[in-house]
């Protein structure tokens, strides 16, 4: 009997443990998933404990920027709506006057992004101008902000048209086939990474063995194009933490870092033999500035290779696409582009209707989403609502759901340049453009961007046609689970002689 007691006595311990262990990890996940009904915010309904709204980017089905755009078009009627990113109380704003309150109005409570990196992980790319933070993105924008203007561009443009004669070349060895042309256009961005910033002939178009391009694409299949790698880095950093590991592969860092290390030694020993690359441009801030680095130097011409080249790609990859399913505008474009004097900068620039184009693909394949960080308490105001917000918490804008909006862009599926026509677009509110931003913030590289993209359009079309190939699908789709807008299957196209 007393046996019997104890064992009793025993198992009524360990069942209380148990529920209360049970009690406290319910508790741990359900704390913060009253929030926004205490501060009378509406929340959609779905919200599964401990993964808040996004459950299915938990199993991986979903990206979460994925999941919070379908959640705009459900949701529209509401200026803003409370969401939770698992645990964390986040504010998504749907209103466009008050997503201009965030971006500009309020910017002094919002002017950071709400991507948190590792600093002693992540030493180069803790000084990329996105991830910066306060004060010391403002003291680093005012410092490369002349690095990406046009008359810097100009400058490397002797550069760019070079590349154009190799890529043609190596596009004349391969007419007539499929071609995966966001591999292609890949080597293109590369290349002019390659040449214009880290002074090198990248030798993509001879050899796509080539270490400078395969390194390239180790970077990105070790980050953003590996949906494990990027939920771990966004909703789980403490597991980078303790295995060490940064944002990009941290060999594939060192071979750019000793790229550039290389590179500066030789201009200092050769004086005589140096181009006026981007950089040259950073070594020569080096020279000049005590406090900048070389360190600083990597960091910033690495942003080139991690903002520049794989974005670029994508976007007109597909561009290329839709100009190739639509033979019209892709004609129409080809006139004004033979239409030029010359191959130059200014001409290239001057082309309306290729602006037009581009940003028409980047309104219907730009960014998911963007997320500001709240630096000090706010209380935000749209359709006689208040949206109290604390400071930390994450503020989410919808730019893709934005951008595929019906009722701001009917038709949202079709590809029309002319939404883009100055008359259109002054009937349109500024907050329904997005792609690079906005405020202060704007993406300071867009002048870049734009110019390997117009470039490369205009060098492809007056000297090829895109047609269809029989891999060539009618309707692309978009892979939900990629954390930006990627093809679910690869694109396709042929290239003819002109």
């Amino acid at each position: 009997e007393f046996d019997y007691l104890t064992k009793t006595k025993m198992w009524d311990w360990i069942l209380l443990a148990v529920v209360g262990l049970v009690t406290i990890v319910y508790w741990y996940l359900r704390r913060h998933h009253n929030h926004w009904e205490s501060v009378g915010v509406y929340t959609p309904p779905g919200v599964l404990l401990g993964a808040g709204h996004l459950k299915e980017a938990a199993l991986f089905k979903k990206s979460a920027g994925f999941i919070l755009c379908e959640m705009y078009h459900q949701n529209k009627s509401h200026p803003a709506v409370g969401v939770y990113m698992f645990r964390k109380p986040a504010l998504m704003i749907q209103d466009l006057d008050l997503i201009k309150d965030v971006l500009i109005r309020e910017f002094s409570s919002f002017h950071d992004n709400s991507f948190h990196l590792d600093q002693k992980l992540n030493p180069y790319v803790k000084k990329n101008l996105f991830m910066e933070k306060g004060q010391s993105w403002k003291t680093s924008r005012q410092v490369v902000a002349p690095v990406f203007s046009n008359s810097r561009i100009k400058i490397t443009f002797p550069l760019i048209q070079r590349v154009c004669k190799e890529f043609n070349e190596y596009l004349e060895k391969h007419l007539d086939e499929d071609i995966n042309i966001h591999k292609t256009i890949s080597m293109f961005t590369s290349e002019i990474i390659a040449k214009c910033v880290f002074g090198l002939d990248g030798n993509v178009f001879n050899d796509p063995n080539a270490e400078f391009y395969q390194q390239g694409q180790k970077l990105w299949a070790g980050s953003f194009y590996n949906p494990v790698i990027m939920f771990v880095a966004f909703f789980l950093p403490f597991v980078n933490k303790l295995l060490g590991r940064g944002l990009f592969p941290n060999d594939v860092l060192e071979f750019f870092a000793d790229t550039i290390r290389q590179t500066a030694e030789y201009r200092k020993k050769n004086p005589d033999k140096v181009p006026d690359d981007y950089i040259q441009y950073f070594l020569n801030m080096k020279n000049e500035n005590a406090g900048f680095t070389i360190e600083d130097v990597i960091a910033h011409s690495l942003t080139f290779f991690t903002d520049g080249s794989e974005t670029s790609s994508v976007i007109a990859s597909f561009l290329i696409y839709e100009l190739t399913v639509n033979p019209d505008i892709q004609e129409a474009l080809r006139e004004e582009v033979l239409a030029m004097e010359s191959f130059s900068f200014e001409s290239i620039s001057s082309l309306s209707l290729l602006d037009r184009v581009i940003q028409e693909a980047l309104r219907k394949y730009g960014l998911f989403i963007m997320s500001k960080e709240c630096t000090k308490d706010c209380v935000l105001k749209a359709g006689g609502r208040s949206f109290p917000v604390r400071k930390g918490q994450e503020v989410i804008i919808p730019v893709y759901g934005i951008q595929r909006d019906p009722d701001i862009y009917p038709d949202p599926d079709k590809f029309d340049p002319d939404r883009f026509l100055p008359e259109n677009v002054k009937n349109r509110h500024p907050m329904t453009y997005l792609s690079f931003g906005g405020g202060p913030r704007l993406c300071i590289g867009y002048r870049f961007a734009n110019c390997q993209i117009k470039v490369l359009m205009a060098n492809l079309l007056s000297n090829f046609k895109l047609v269809k190939s029989p891999k060539t699908v009618d309707n692309i789709k978009l892979n939900p689970v990629m954390g930006f807008p990627m093809p679910e299957t690869t694109i396709w196209i042929r290239l003819q002689k002109l």
